[in-house]
């Protein structure tokens, strides 16, 4: 009876009970138009893992190792080539780097370690090989390794928050033994991970927060929480600090299904994927999409402020993970889906994985810093 008046009291004033409210973009994270702004060095499909070292610069498409070399054009604007390509055995799913040590983790193989041309396959006993979602070196033989699933595929991202999967680990890897040791588990896909110290970030998408750990795995409290959209991969910042990606927003739809046992349950059965009420790297694509009508629409034009399940959205923050300033591509941007991160030569290279662009965010580190 208390529970009934309660809800209908919730009702007619418009409390939620049920903790489906996202938190608004607001403070660093108040939205602009910054992402669109930036030039575009490189159009691909779906590029990701960018990742740098002694001036080589990497990212991964598919199942192919992309070389990249930066140059500058006739009129002076910088641009991305593609210098060399590799095809390996199956996705790359995460890379890392360190001086003269690259680090690949291929979906369900294991982990290609090049240490100054000479490779070494490691295929850690105990630990999933098909979800490997992020790596950070802690020294040139120390690998950590995020792993977001036990259950899900890297690519079967959306299939694990709308199963709700809370089956993710983190796992320190020595290279020269390739043993590794579970440091971190039960965590709501552990999408990012960044090494400070002795301290490890890593975000947790599916629970919308970064928590801090140390190297024996002992939880030293949340970095950031109930964020407004998921956090992905963390890249460290020359000037001190680091950048964080969020790769999709959250949603009030969203959240409302998740907590719709039978409906969300039904939905996953029998649609597919591309097609659910989810969050997304690029929406818009298809009219078979969720509210396709006049909720997102108007003429036949997006609303910038419309719902949307996929945005742009890159976060600068400082050395213990505060926020300090982030740029955004609106529902209506064309730089959705930034899944990594790299910072060259003061410039941090953004790759959105949705919108298949690799952009330029070109802001010093002094200003960056402060």
């Amino acid at each position: 009876m208390i529970t009934a008046l309660k809800r209908a009291w919730a009702n007619f004033r418009g409390f939620d009970l049920d903790g489906s409210t996202v938190p608004p973009m607001d403070g660093p994270l108040r939205p602009n138009a910054k992402l669109d702004a930036m030039p575009v060095l490189l159009e691909l499909g779906e590029p990701d893992n960018l990742v740098g070292a002694d001036g080589k610069i990497w990212c991964s498409q598919g199942d192919e190792l992309l070389t990249l070399s930066l140059s500058s054009s006739a009129d002076g604007a910088q641009r991305l080539d593609v210098t060399e390509r590799r095809s390996l055995v199956a996705p790359i799913t995460a890379m890392a780097t360190t001086a003269g040590v690259l680090a690949i983790a291929v979906e369900g193989e294991g982990i290609v370690v090049d240490k100054s041309g000479t490779e070494q396959f490691i295929t850690p006993q105990g630990m999933p090989k098909s979800c490997i979602t992020a790596m950070a070196f802690g020294d040139a033989e120390t690998l950590y390794v995020a792993v977001g699933s036990a259950h899900n595929a890297a690519g079967e991202w959306k299939r694990d928050l709308m199963t709700k999967s809370a089956s993710g680990s983190v796992w320190r890897m020595g290279l020269k033994d390739g043993n590794a040791r579970q440091i971190a588990g039960d965590l709501a896909f552990p999408a990012g991970i960044a090494v400070s110290g002795e301290t490890i970030f890593v975000s947790e998408a599916w629970w919308h927060r970064v928590r801090a750990i140390n190297a024996k795995g002992r939880d030293e409290g949340f970095a950031l929480a109930a964020l407004p959209a998921y956090p992905g991969r963390i890249a460290p910042s020359a000037s001190g600090g680091f950048w964080l990606a969020m790769f999709a927003p959250r949603n009030p739809l969203v959240e409302f299904v998740l907590k719709e046992n039978a409906y969300r349950t039904r939905m996953v059965d029998t649609i597919d994927p591309a097609y659910w009420i989810a969050p997304s790297l690029l929406a818009g694509s298809s009219f078979l999409e969720p509210i396709q009508g006049g909720t997102r629409k108007k003429l036949n034009m997006l609303k910038p402020w419309s719902p949307s399940f996929s945005t742009g959205l890159v976060v600068r923050c400082d050395g213990r993970m505060g926020m300090l300033r982030s740029y955004h591509s609106r529902a209506d941007g064309t730089v959705h889906g930034v899944t990594s991160l790299y910072e060259h030569g003061g410039m941090l290279l953004a790759g959105a994985k949705g919108s298949g662009k690799i952009v330029a965010i070109e802001e010093s580190t002094e200003q960056a810093a402060a």
